[in-house]
């Protein structure tokens, strides 16, 4: 029994992504289709990409509720530098991976630097993004992108769409970075216990500074496949991504208190809630249907997040 128990702690999330995949089949006869997966992957890959940095900030004992907004103001820069100003496509990339790692070290100087929690200063600068994405695009819609930048979110190579693969690469380097690396031990460390890793000789602030830098350039890379997926640029074009991103990383095994989860729990949390809108949507449900689902199924991890504390204070 404690074999079976130990299974289903290690594997849960892959268990019930898989029994959620199966009772759609049978309620949608047109999910279980290969366009309908593949299109879901689609939908869900920039989703992906920005909650591992998100995961990487939340591992290490911190948060950030700013990502909607960081990705609101990366997409109407990208709008206005190649729809208003023509700046050549390999440059505005470049622009908005740069901007995705100022603004995640803004928020980590604001949490570290300023002493200030992370949860709190990411709310500031969450309302901070918002108003100057904003601003900056006069609340304006960009299309008319060039062909060559849509294809990063509407091309295929062979049978698989480039923004999946570049989905799957981004994974691969989450992986990579938090298993195989010592800045990912550092992390793991910083949110196992902050102080035994100074007195170790780590340097923690600067680390958790990289955190944050490092998770912005997941979010730029989030932003531009989105904004090139839609086709269109605006302040408020990932206006649920936060949400998705937390619930994610708390259904996917990342504590509050940090030290703990993985990058592929996390990943599959991200279809889980994408799976249940694809879903839901199919079976006719409508997008409020949606919200109390998520809103439901965040409970649920938080419940279950309490429930693994509780069980290993018990072991202890």
């Amino acid at each position: 029994m404690k074999n079976v128990r130990k299974f289903v702690e290690k594997f849960y999330i892959l268990l019930l992504l898989v029994v959620i995949i199966a009772f759609f089949a049978v309620a949608a006869p047109r999910f279980l289709t290969v366009l309908n997966l593949t299109n879901i992957l689609v939908q869900n890959s920039y989703l992906i990409i920005a909650t591992i940095g998100i995961a990487m900030i939340m591992i290490s004992s911190g948060a950030d509720l700013s990502v909607s907004y960081q990705i609101g103001i990366i997409s109407v820069v990208l709008g206005k530098l190649m729809t208003k100003m023509n700046v050549p496509v390999v440059v505005a990339l470049l622009i908005a991976l740069v901007l995705g790692a100022f603004l995640g070290s803004v928020n980590g100087f604001c949490a570290i630097k300023l002493k200030v929690h992370p949860m709190v200063a990411t709310m500031a600068t969450m309302t901070i993004y918002q108003g100057i994405a904003y601003v900056f695009s006069n609340s304006e819609t960009y299309f008319d992108f060039p062909e060559s930048f849509k294809k990063i979110g509407q091309g295929m190579i062979g049978p698989i769409p480039i923004c999946v693969i570049l989905m799957i690469v981004a994974v691969i380097i989450g992986w990579f970075m938090m298993n195989k690396t010592y800045f990912g031990r550092y992390i793991y460390s910083i949110g196992g216990n902050e102080e035994a890793t100074r007195l170790a000789g780590v340097n923690t602030k600067k680390v958790k500074l990289l955190i944050f830098l490092v998770a912005g350039l997941f979010v730029g890379v989030a932003a531009i496949v989105l904004t090139a997926r839609t086709g269109s640029a605006s302040a408020g074009i990932a206006a649920d991504a936060m949400f998705s991103c937390f619930t994610a990383c708390i259904l996917g095994g990342i504590s509050f208190s940090g030290g703990g989860g993985n990058v592929l729990s996390v990943i599959f949390s991200v279809l889980i809630i994408g799976v249940l809108s694809n879903g839901i949507q199919m079976m006719g449900g409508s997008i409020y249907v949606q919200y109390i689902v998520k809103g439901i199924l965040l409970v649920a991890a938080i419940a279950y997040d309490n429930y693994q504390k509780a069980a290993r204070l018990k072991e202890d």
